[in-house]
């Protein structure tokens, strides 16, 4: 799975204009909302929030993973939300997150954000593409640095 075939203009919010946990989670939701993909949100909240309070996502170095199932998708959806002055998620390493990816899985596929989560991690882990996607100015930026990052991937696994 590639990146590109989730993240596209539409499913990028940059900047993310939230500055609580549970803003950025309202505020993602509601742009699917928004796309049409979901009908309501206040279930969902609820149980990314739960999950969040108890068992946070975020993964450090300024990135986040909330997720959930829900019956409203077929297929997995992702939000990708960019954060300037940062969100607090309670990281284990103390640090504001930057990145927060949203994934939906349907509920006959609970796993199905793992393997597209990896693959975003890998990318991120990565400290020239993770410092360009936090200098990135514009939504066309961040698709650029996914567009060339996957193309190289793509040349390495050829190798």
């Amino acid at each position: 799975m590639n990146l590109r075939d989730k993240l596209k203009e539409d499913t990028i919010l940059f900047p993310i204009h939230a500055s609580t946990m549970e803003d950025a989670i309202q505020e993602q939701l509601d742009h699917l909302k928004n796309l049409d993909i979901l009908t309501g949100t206040d279930i969902l909240f609820s149980i990314i929030k739960d999950h969040e309070e108890n068992l946070p996502s975020a993964a450090g170095r300024g990135i986040v993973y909330p997720h959930a199932t829900s019956k409203e998708v077929n297929e997995l959806v992702c939000v990708l939300g960019i954060s300037i002055p940062g969100v607090d998620f309670n990281s284990s390493d103390g640090q504001l997150c930057h990145l927060i990816l949203l994934t939906l899985s349907p509920e006959n596929e609970p796993d199905a954000h793992r393997k597209f989560i990896t693959r975003f991690q890998t990318m991120f882990d990565n400290p020239d593409v993770r410092s360009k996607l936090l200098d990135a100015v514009e939504i066309v930026d961040v698709i650029e640095i996914v567009d060339k990052w996957e193309e190289e991937a793509r040349t390495d696994e050829l190798d």
